[in-house]
């Protein structure tokens, strides 16, 4: 799904920065995609509420920075993880992982994994992801190849 319906089909994707929100908290994507608008226009917000449909999204787009959550209803966030980063050492799109969970554990294995960072929800603003995606897209520039598996 596209957030902001029709309208936004219509925007140029090659000026706007794609982004692929993947998340199964229907309140939790809508609070961080309305943020990550507010304070960035430019960008196109894609949104998943399950590992598959964002696995598929991302196979379709042009996605320049991913958002998972960790815990979906379909498959683990690090299954989707390991295939949009196969080599963590080497990431070829920035994925921030935003997560419910809070055991610092997890979120260090998300970056060990290839994560840009991995921040839990209950302490990151909307504000502070804009930052954070903004940093990542240009730390991890998308280069055109995207080899996920199926």
């Amino acid at each position: 799904m596209v957030f902001g319906g029709p309208e936004k089909a219509a925007v140029s994707m090659s000026n706007a920065k794609l982004i692929l929100l993947i998340d199964d908290h229907h309140k939790d994507r809508q609070y961080f995609a309305h943020r990550l608008k507010v304070n960035s226009p430019d960008l196109m917000i894609f949104e998943a509420a399950t590992g598959q449909a964002g696995i598929d999204l991302f196979k379709a787009y042009p996605i320049d920075c991913v958002i998972l959550e960790l815990a979906l209803p379909d498959i683990s966030g690090f299954v989707v993880l390991a295939k949009l980063v196969p080599i963590a050492r080497r990431p070829q799109i920035p994925v921030v992982v935003l997560t419910e969970f809070t055991n610092q554990g997890l979120l260090e294995v998300a970056v060990t994994n290839g994560a840009f960072v991995s921040l839990p929800k209950m302490i990151t603003c909307g504000d502070d992801l804009d930052r954070i995606v903004h940093k990542a897209i240009a730390t991890i520039p998308r280069d055109g190849m995207k080899d996920v598996a199926a």
